[in-house]
């Protein structure tokens, strides 16, 4: 019961055909398995306990990306304070 769709989205988007070069996830890539992973507990192809993995996983995923924006901007606003001075 517990789907290989899910795994597969995973492989496809984190598969590169150069093996050591490694591939951002992106946010898009995270919605789409959310969203499979929904589509799967809907039609019982999923557990619940996998489907909450799944969730916990976004969730820190978003999380993350939030953080590295942030530090992004901070570090432009630096610099553009530094150039200012």
């Amino acid at each position: 019961m517990d789907g290989d769709r899910g795994r597969n989205v995973t492989d496809n988007i984190m598969n590169t055909p150069d093996k050591n070069e490694k591939k951002c996830m992106s946010l898009e890539d995270a919605a789409t398995i959310v969203s499979e992973t929904l589509e799967e507990v809907a039609q019982r192809k999923t557990t619940l306990r996998r489907a909450v993995v799944v969730s916990r996983l976004a969730l820190a995923f978003s999380k993350m990306i939030e953080v590295s924006n942030l530090k992004e901007r901070i570090e432009f606003l630096e610099q553009t304070l530094k150039k200012r001075k």
